[in-house]
Order: C-alpha cells, then structure tokens, then sequence
C-alpha cells in the first residue's frame, strides 16, 4: 500500500500506543470528542511539543490549509502500523506566520519514519484560542471516525482523562475568582452527546 506516493509495506506490523500524542506539561486546556466535533483539541503554551503516538511514517504535510480558526494553520498526518490507522495533527495557531515559520514548527518531512513518543511538531500559538486538533482515522475516514481514546491503552486514556478533568477544573476555578461563573463542560473527554445550549 502505498499514501501519497510513500510505500508502507515495510513498517512493523504491530505495536501498542502507549504514549500521549502531546507533552502533558504543556497543555493549558483540552476540548472534548463529541457527535459535532470529532477530535480532541488540545491548548498548550507557545512551542507546546506534540508527539507520535507510535512507530510509522510520514505521510502528509500540508501548509496554510485554508480549515479551521482564522489564520495560517499547518497539518501533519502519520501512517501509523497498527490497523492502518491514520494520526491527524491539525495546528490551528489563531493568526497569522509565514510558510517558514510553519516549516520550522514542523520537525519532520514527508516520507520521514517516526517512532512512538518522537516530536513531530509544536505550535505556533499566536492567540487565545490556539490548538491543535487531533484525530485517529481508519480507512474510513471522517464517516468511520472514534474518539481517539479507543486506540490507546487504558493506562494513557485514563491520564488522557484526568488531564482533561484537571484543565477544567483549573478553568473553572480561574472563571469563579474572577466572578464570571463556571462554563458548562461535558463529563468525559469522549461523549456520545453535544453539551445542550
């Protein structure tokens, strides 16, 4: 099989993801998975480091991808060798850099083969709203996809989701002493249902 030109038949056939794709220390707040939004978002300080979740190969690198917040935004994907799966990184910086500055954020090149817990990328956070967006595709694509916690072991979902809970916590308690009241949040980082207006 072959992904934008890049032949994947030689990857090892199995492995275990064992390794959040983003430095913890970095984050400062997580969106959750829900029907609407199929992906985590993930707010980190400026330079937040995102990582491989396993071994494989890069497959895409796009600059400027027209989607997302406002701005230039850069993508990367990684053909990872369990299933086929697909790790999609989607760095939405809330302004404006130019193509270098992209490029110099993205610390791989296409075709490059990556292992589990290698730095592929950080963010150029520019705004308040900066993150990055990511998903776990199959061959299915968008019509098929999961909340990315389905692919990883229980030992990281479970800090993946204290992470979250930790991040609103801190929100909320930020919103409280400033007087402006807590923001409504879903229970759990993967959810079956949208939060209700």
């Amino acid at each position: 099989m072959t992904v934008n030109g890049i032949s994947l038949s030689e990857l090892p056939a199995a492995q275990t993801m064992t390794v959040l794709p983003f430095d913890p220390a970095d984050v400062t707040l997580i969106s959750p998975f829900t029907p609407s939004h199929t992906g985590i978002d993930m707010n980190t300080i400026t330079g937040g480091r995102f990582l491989s979740p396993g071994t494989g190969i890069v497959t895409l690198i796009e600059l400027n991808t027209g989607q997302g917040r406002p701005g230039t935004n850069y993508r990367v994907r990684i053909h990872l060798t369990n299933t086929g799966i697909n790790a999609l990184y989607h760095f939405e910086i809330d302004g404006s850099i130019s193509d270098q500055s992209q490029q110099n954020n993205i610390l791989v090149e296409l075709g490059d083969p990556v292992t589990a817990g290698q730095n592929i990328g950080n963010l150029a956070s520019l705004g308040p709203n900066a993150h990055v967006h990511f998903d776990m595709l199959d061959a299915g694509g968008r019509a098929t996809v999961q909340c990315p916690l389905v692919y990883f072991s229980p030992g990281v979902a479970a800090t993946w989701e204290d992470l979250y809970d930790e991040k609103i916590r801190q929100r909320d308690e930020e919103r409280i002493k400033d007087n402006r009241g807590a923001v409504p949040s879903l229970p759990d980082l993967c959810n079956d249902v949208d939060l209700s207006n």
